[in-house]
């Protein structure tokens, strides 16, 4: 609820194509020594994708509904 209330605040501010429509939240925050930040701390995308994919293919199904249901 408390990170549903930031996001509603932002997407106050933003062009309806700029909200932030489905979010979800991961047990840990991403790390160098996890392997899913570089040392320059910038995301390693195949590696986040490779361990949270069930978690992506959710948010993606779920928006899919969504728009169906439309």
């Amino acid at each position: 609820a408390i990170y549903q209330e930031i996001v509603d605040g932002v997407n106050g501010e933003l062009a309806q194509y700029e909200r932030i429509k489905r979010l979800a939240l991961l047990p840990t925050e991403f790390t160098i020594g996890g392997g899913e930040l570089t040392p320059t701390l910038k995301v390693r995308r195949s590696i986040v994708v490779a361990r949270w994919q069930n978690v992506i293919d959710a948010l993606y199904r779920d928006s899919a509904r969504t728009e169906l249901s439309k």
